[in-house]
Parts: structure tokens; C-alpha cells; sequence
């Protein structure tokens, strides 16, 4: 994937050139500009930075994070672990704008899976400890 810099991206914040970095990723949305429900002055706002704060704020929905009409051109300078932190909780370029809600959620359940494991492992353990210790006094 493409690294872009903090002066490129600042170099598109003009009317019908409008990028921002969401999440560490950074995207084109020069093309949805007049189709955004909250109006095109909202995404020329944050044109150039990063938008990430506004954006979650705005509680957009996994069909807005899909939008079609939205490029990903690339990650963020020094963003490169961030992405890297999405792709490992399953988000792929084609997802569309990484939901760190459902990221973390998916964290969570794995956690929680890796403790049901062991939990499993120890109590499988220790009954066949106790078996094999009760079988040993019978002898």
C-alpha cells in the first residue's frame, strides 16, 4: 500500500479535491462530496488532516464505511502500525473504513476464547491428575 505524507495529504483540501486520513488510512472523497447526507461543507472542513475524531463522532454505519464512491489511496505517514493493527483484527482494503468498534469487539472474543481454552485445558488436566492419583491408591 502506498504511503502518503502529512504534505501531501494537505495539498488536497481544495473544492472537488478533498482527501482525509481516517484511522491512518487516507482517503479520496472528492467523488461523494455532493452525495453526503450531512453536506459536502462537513467533509471540506476536515479536507487535508485527519479526520478520524469527526468521523467516528458522527456514528457513521458499516454501509457508509463501505461507501463505494470513496478511494483509498493509501496509509498515513508513521501510520503504518495502526494499519497494520486493522489488518491483524481482520480488516481488509476492500471493508472500506476500518470500524475500530468491531475491531476491538473481535479482540475481545478472541480473548475470551484463548481463556475458555486454557480454563478447558487446566480442568481436562486436572481430572486426569486426580484419575491417574486415585488409580495409583488402588494399587
Amino acid at each position: 500500500m502506498k504511503v502518503v505524507s502529512h504534505e501531501e495529504l494537505k495539498k488536497h483540501n481544495s473544492e472537488g479535491d478533498v482527501w482525509m486520513a481516517i484511522h491512518g488510512l487516507v482517503y479520496d472523497v472528492s467523488k461523494f462530496m455532493p452525495d453526503h447526507p450531512g453536506g459536502a461543507h462537513l467533509l471540506q472542513d476536515v479536507a487535508g488532516r485527519n479526520a478520524s475524531g469527526e468521523f467516528e463522532d458522527a456514528l457513521h454505519s458499516e454501509q457508509a464505511r463501505a461507501e463505494e464512491a470513496i478511494v483509498l489511496k493509501g496509509m498515513l505517514e508513521g501510520c503504518e502500525q495502526q494499519v497494520e493493527g486493522h489488518r491483524g483484527a481482520g480488516w481488509t482494503e476492500d471493508q472500506g473504513i476500518p470500524n475500530p468498534e468491531v475491531q476491538e469487539a473481535a479482540k475481545s472474543s478472541a480473548s475470551q476464547t484463548v481463556v475458555a481454552t486454557v480454563l478447558l485445558v487446566g480442568t481436562i488436566g486436572a481430572a486426569l491428575a486426580a484419575f491417574a492419583f486415585l488409580r495409583s491408591r488402588k494399587q
